[in-house]
């Protein structure tokens, strides 16, 4: 079978990418673009093969390059994505694809009109303690009515000093929360239809950094389900993701000591330590997925697919509308619509 040619732009945790596209039997990275000049020297030491380019264009006007990493700073994900739909470039995307609305809808406009593949890593679906979870709430919750989700980042330094607190604009419900927006949609398989939220910026020290570095949000959903999401950096804790998923038949409680599953109000089971996974390789099952599905052109399987991802980048920007408005915000998926 052909190997499929791959570029990489952003070598933070694009590095992982390259790795990847660099070792794996379908894959054949030829080039990589990294902004930040300083890390140029430890790029060519890794990957000697491989071309360095010094102006991301030299990636997108390769004819040969059919496939493309985004690992790049969260506001250039747009521009580059919109590029990539223009020179026919497949797309695997770190989070968030976007940063405000009308990008979204210039994304899905684009991306449906080039009909090129665009898959986004959203690693929380491959975490093996999150896959058990799921199993365990389709057999043995009964009828959910209530999770709660917390993106507890515990590093602070990185709206602090790092790029996130240098770009223009960051929000730590796109960059963190969305990972559990997507995680719980699918638990659910369900779309809530308003959202309430609120955010604050306590902790952080940066005056410059000028966005919350804590939001939260209550998910309605016609079925009478509720979900609430928060997106935490300043908290002083190991980082995790912490789950609380309540059915009429038992509860699971999951966060930094572990899960349990409760069958009453007075029996509980273990059901798994915790391992925040690291290991950076099953972190990324998912482009190793999305690569075999674009070989077979199965862009129907593809595991985290481009309506999914549209829907959660929706919900993670009606969050955040929220919160600026002081306001509940309507969803609606078909026109790409926040109404407040």
């Amino acid at each position: 079978m052909k190997k499929i040619d791959c570029a990489v732009i952003g070598m933070g945790v694009g590095a992982r990418h390259a790795d990847f596209y660099e070792n794996y039997k379908y894959t054949n990275l030829t080039k990589i673009f990294e902004i930040n000049k300083d890390k140029w020297k430890s790029i060519k030491k890794k990957f000697p093969k491989v071309e360095l380019v010094e102006n991301e264009d030299e990636i997108f006007h390769d004819p040969k390059i059919k496939l493309i990493s985004l690992a790049s700073y969260d506001n250039y994900h747009f521009k580059q994505i919109i590029k990539a739909t223009k020179f026919k470039k497949n797309i695997f995307v770190e989070k968030p694809i976007c940063l405000f609305l009308d990008q979204l809808k210039e994304i899905k406009k684009k991306v449906k009109k080039s009909k090129v593949y665009l898959s986004c890593n959203f690693v929380l679906r491959e975490n093996l303690q999150f896959k058990k979870i799921e199993k365990i709430i389709k057999k043995r919750l009964g009828k959910i009515y209530f999770i709660e989700g917390d993106y507890n980042y515990g590093r602070l330094e990185k709206i602090e000093t790092g790029w996130r607190g240098k770009i223009p604009y960051y929000s730590v419900t796109h960059g963190g929360g969305i990972h559990l927006i997507d995680l719980i949609l699918g638990y659910l398989n369900e779309l809530p239809y308003e959202v309430n939220s609120e955010g604050n910026k306590l902790v952080v020290k940066n005056k410059k950094f000028k966005s919350n570095d804590f939001t939260i949000g209550l998910l309605k959903f016609k079925s009478g389900k509720i979900a609430k999401i928060s997106s935490n950096f300043g908290c002083v804790i190991p980082h995790h993701h912490s789950l609380k998923i309540y059915g009429d038949k038992g509860s699971i409680v999951h966060d930094i000591r572990g899960a349990i599953l409760a069958s009453s109000r007075s029996k509980t089971k273990k059901l798994l330590n915790f391992n925040y996974q690291t290991n950076n390789k099953k972190k990324l099952n998912i482009l190793k997925s999305f690569v075999e599905d674009l070989i077979n052109n199965k862009k129907k399987k593809i595991n985290v697919n481009f309506d999914s991802i549209v829907n959660s980048m929706l919900v993670s920007l009606a969050i955040e509308k929220s919160i600026i408005k002081n306001k509940k915000i309507k969803i609606n998926y078909k026109k790409l619509y926040l109404d407040d």
